[in-house]
């Protein structure tokens, strides 16, 4: 019973290593990018920890200034915006439409392109339930940081793939 099933789990394993397939998160930057400054406008300091953190675990060694830098991470314009998506029959909001955006480009020293800019874009609906005003801010906050963190895995996603 065993052999019968080694070979069809070692058939797909096969399959999924000749077509590229990864484990998501596991990509890794080349070493030839160097030592990276993370420019990030403004006091978004969750975001800056958040791109630190994923950059230096996946072994690119990061500078607390551009000029001792071989790259650049330069994030523009991060934003989070809200619409209203449903309202109820008595004229109350019931659910929003969360909106991160923001646009990044790698540099190198010289000023030329690593990677080129580009823009994140990411939604989350959060409902909003007036009785429960406590609730409903905490989950938009959670919204809030759950939307960086896919932004710096979308983000990484890129770099590997244009460096790699």
């Amino acid at each position: 019973m065993r052999r019968f099933l080694f070979f069809p789990a070692l058939a797909a394993l096969l399959l999924m290593s000749g077509c590229g397939f990864h484990v998501r998160g596991n990509y890794q930057l080349p070493a030839t990018v160097g030592a990276v400054f993370i420019d990030v406008p403004g006091y978004d300091y969750d975001l800056r920890h958040r791109l630190q953190r994923t950059l230096a675990s996946r072994g690119v060694r990061l500078v607390e200034d551009a000029t001792a830098a071989d790259a650049v991470l330069q994030i523009s314009n991060p934003r989070f915006d809200t619409r209203v998506l449903s309202v109820g029959t008595d004229a109350r909001v019931r659910e929003h439409e969360l909106r991160y955006t923001l646009g990044f480009e790698l540099r190198k020293r010289d000023g030329s392109f690593l990677v080129a800019p580009q823009t994140v874009e990411l939604l989350r609906d959060v409902s909003y339930d007036e009785t429960n005003v406590l609730g409903s801010q905490s989950e938009q906050s959670a919204g809030r940081l759950e939307l960086q963190d896919q932004a710096v895995q979308q983000i990484m996603r890129r770099l590997a793939a244009r460096l790699g």
